[in-house]
């Protein structure tokens, strides 16, 4: 159980850590929607996307707790 936990939590963190870097080399303003035309309209500062951190992480929460639990039963 500890193991399990403690390997979430590096996993998080690792995520966290890459998306701070990917920001470092971003404008100070990142488009986050685009209508049909394909034209940005919507901007939002570059540390938004650390809270899109969650969206690959629960990805992977899935897939790991998935096939665990497929292995307990």
């Amino acid at each position: 159980m500890k193991n399990r936990l403690t390997k979430d939590i590096l996993v998080l963190l690792g995520m966290t850590v890459i998306i701070v870097v990917i920001c470092s080399f971003l404008p100070e303003e990142v488009p986050i929607h685009f209508n049909a035309k394909g034209v940005a309209d919507m901007f939002a500062n570059k540390y938004y996307l650390l809270l899109a951190t969650v969206i690959p992480y629960s990805a992977y929460w899935k897939i790991v707790r998935g096939k665990e639990n497929k292995k307990i039963k």
